[in-house]
């Protein structure tokens, strides 16, 4: 499916309206008449990109529809409902009993609701199963609002405090930094003064930067690090959200590990990043992590240092157009202000405050 066609899909399927509009005047009318420029396309792949994190918090995914003919929305992994079983003996094994009616039902937009299997089939008493029923908004966003309610706006802004702010300082400084397969014409996460290098410091403990080379080596006396090399420091970077829900997990014990079972901080900061522990045989840092934006690898990123100039010319967002939801109006206010329909931060930024 060509980008343009791909945009659009996740319009409809994020918008909550059935005609695939959103509230965006400009994308509105570029799509009445067919025209989508290189920067739109970004933009709105960019969009993708982020929706997939909030998805992933919520406990839902978003599927591309390259990736996925059919369903456009997967919940949450759960047995199968159609199947209930009852206890058998020695010699006897159970019988199996597909449930009936309710539960084989599988339309477009699910939405999931317990109910006793004993009023669906007389052989499946004391089992709870749970019947699959038609759901009036199956769009990815809807379902994470009602799971988080109130709530909502303000777990999003703090799901992407660390872009939020990379993506403001980029619009006053005009240095973009972003993390991104070099093939992609968005980013996958954006960088900021906080974000983690595989030597394991911050980007704000390299030696100053612009947006004219990649090259940023680490400040710190004794790190080889030559070029910051951004790495996902929080478990939700790499979409294991449920760690956080683990009791006495702390947050700043996660590292970003290897297949070799060791973290980057035990790999070589150098170009090499092979692997220091004694014994060890690993010769190159092979993530054992996905990002959560396209589902890739750490090692198939890279991290680039933009202008304005060289990401207008790339076709790459820029200004407002990278902040994260630029083209989302209710999910870029939740980022900026924790609440859908306060827009007042964005209208300083655009310089249309009242």
């Amino acid at each position: 499916m060509d980008r343009k066609k791909k945009c659009a899909t996740f319009v409809k399927s994020f918008s909550g309206d059935d005609s695939g509009n959103t509230s965006d005047a400009k994308y509105q009318d570029r799509r009445r008449t067919g025209v989508a420029d290189s920067k739109s396309v970004a933009g709105m792949t960019a969009r993708i990109s982020d929706a997939q994190k909030v998805s992933g918090a919520a406990g839902t995914s978003y599927i591309p529809e390259g990736r996925a003919s059919a369903a456009k929305i997967q919940g949450p992994r759960r047995d199968n409902p159609k199947i209930c079983t009852t206890a058998g003996s020695r010699g006897n094994p159970g019988k199996t009993t597909p449930a009936t009616d309710a539960a084989t039902l599988k339309p477009k937009g699910l939405q999931v609701a317990p109910v006793r299997a004993a009023s669906l089939s007389p052989l499946c008493r004391g089992y709870t199963i749970n019947p699959i029923v038609p759901s009036s908004r199956g769009d990815v966003i809807s379902v994470a609002q009602a799971m988080h309610r109130e709530k909502f706006g303000e777990r999003v802004k703090e799901l992407f405090d660390p872009e939020r702010e990379a993506a403001l300082k980029a619009i006053q400084t005009g240095v973009y930094i972003g993390w991104r397969c070099p093939e992609f014409t968005w980013d996958c996460f954006r960088v900021g003064d906080g974000s983690k290098c595989f030597c394991g410091h911050l980007l704000k403990e390299h030696k100053n930067y612009t947006g004219s080379s990649v090259h940023v080596p680490c400040a710190v006396q004794s790190c080889r690090c030559k070029a910051f090399a951004f790495i996902p420091s929080r478990p939700e970077d790499v979409g294991e959200f449920w760690l956080k829900k683990r009791p006495g997990f702390d947050p700043d014990t996660w590292r970003a590990m290897c297949k070799c079972k060791h973290s980057h901080e035990e790999h070589d900061a150098s170009f090499s990043h092979i692997c220091k522990k004694k014994g060890c045989r690993c010769l190159s840092f092979e993530s054992s992590f996905l990002c959560a934006s396209c589902d890739r690898r750490w090692e198939q990123h890279e991290t680039f240092f933009d202008t304005e100039t060289s990401r207008k010319q790339s076709g790459l967002p820029y200004g407002e157009d990278f902040l994260p939801f630029a083209e989302m109006p209710s999910l870029r206010n939740a980022v900026l202000t924790g609440k859908e329909h306060d827009d007042s931060m964005f209208k300083a930024i655009t310089g249309n405050a009242e």
